[in-house]
């Protein structure tokens, strides 16, 4: 089984521009690939406000939907631009990436969330949704290939890594892992007013109630309570919150 890149742009029988525009504007149009081409290629890198300006004003034309206020940083990646949702006052920083591959992929960001600098949000046929007034820190990677759902005011720090799905399967000793498909443990969820320390990594199939937190370089590999402090490798609750030690 092939990664999604090297199977969308190696089908046998298509032209090349249409396999590449599948990609990156998520349908097979000219005029969409080259609008895209067009809009990326002279905004993508123009510095300063005025860059800035012409981004807001001219990017959610690239859009599945947006909202208002969008701000978009310098040479910002988008990919598969006809799956992506974004709300109101949405921040994507420079250097960050939007990444919607495959028929299925969708993501959507809610109004006031903030993608900072070189974090790669990758949907591959799944669907990744972040609630309002998300915070997601510097080279951070939020990726599924099945469901990864985050609720409303969350705080995730940098070097952070949410992988719901794409577990590979290994059944068959006789055949390469990477031509095995696929497995999943039903995405990631985390509720409202999670906060996730730096360096974390949350695995396939957990659930994190509202209001907890993880401490930094934690690897979460099971359901969380709500309310609670964890820590560790792997994480574990170790008080609740709003206790006399904190």
């Amino acid at each position: 089984m092939e990664p999604q890149i090297q199977h969308n742009l190696n089908q046998k029988g298509q032209p090349s521009w249409r396999q590449y525009a599948l990609l990156t504007v998520g349908k097979p149009s000219r005029l969409a690939l080259l609008r895209h081409e067009l809009i990326t290629g002279l905004l993508g890198g123009l510095p300063g406000a005025l860059g800035l300006w012409l981004r807001r004003k001219i990017y959610p034309l690239l859009l599945g939907s947006c909202g208002r206020g969008l701000i978009v940083g310098r040479h910002v990646t988008l990919r598969g631009t006809a799956n992506i949702h974004l709300g109101d006052h949405v921040a994507l920083d420079d250097f960050s990436v939007l990444d919607a591959r495959g028929p299925e992929a969708c993501i959507e960001i809610h109004d006031r969330v903030l993608i900072s600098r070189n974090s790669i949000v990758r949907s591959r046929n799944g669907l990744i949704r972040i609630g309002e007034r998300g915070d997601i820190g510097c080279n951070c990677l939020l990726a599924t290939d099945s469901r990864l759902e985050i609720g409303c005011d969350a705080l995730i720090a940098a070097y952070s890594y949410l992988i719901a799905g794409g577990n590979h399967a290994f059944t068959d000793p006789d055949t390469p892992i990477n031509q095995q498909g696929f497995c999943s443990r039903g995405g990631i969820t985390l509720d409202e007013d999670v906060w996730l320390g730096s360096h974390c990594a949350v695995q396939d199939g957990v659930h994190i109630g509202k209001g907890t937190i993880v401490g930094s370089h934690a690897m979460v590999n099971r359901n969380l309570p709500p309310g609670k402090i964890a820590w560790g490798v792997p994480a574990v609750v170790q008080r609740e919150r709003g206790g006399r030690d904190e």
